[in-house]
């Protein structure tokens, strides 16, 4: 399996609440700002799988997903809940196309795939985080 969250499964609750310690979150799990980072880093890799051009770094999304840990916890549940399922997406979405990427199978039509699934859950992510920070 991928990196992407490892102490998070879908069906289990979110465990990055902000207010839980000094940083935002609960010791031991990985943080909002971990998380969006292996997103980005793991849409490079997926990117080159269905043959689309490499994101380039977004520095004003990485910042916005900052916001997030200072943000109100009652307004970022949906952020929360949208970058867990992206990251669930892209998990499970990668772990299949690498296991089928020895295969003589093109990988290209199910990445392509994926790399839409991404698109749209960051794009819903982003959204919603920004819904939540605003003042």
């Amino acid at each position: 399996m991928s990196d992407l969250a490892p102490d998070h499964f879908p069906g289990h609750p979110p465990a990055r609440a902000p207010g839980n310690d000094s940083d935002g979150f609960e010791r031991g799990n990985a943080t909002l700002i971990e998380q969006w980072t292996a997103v980005e880093d793991a849409a490079r890799v997926l990117a080159l799988l269905a043959g689309q051009p490499a994101p380039e770094h977004d520095a004003s999304a990485r910042m916005l997903i900052a916001r997030l840990t200072r943000a109100d916890a009652g307004r970022t549940q949906a952020s929360i809940l949208a970058l867990d399922e992206l990251v669930a997406t892209m998990r499970f979405g990668l772990d299949a196309l690498l296991a089928a990427h020895g295969t003589s199978a093109d990988p290209r039509p199910a990445a392509n795939c994926l790399w839409r699934e991404y698109q749209r859950g960051r794009a819903a992510t982003l959204r919603e985080a920004a819904l939540a920070t605003r003042h």
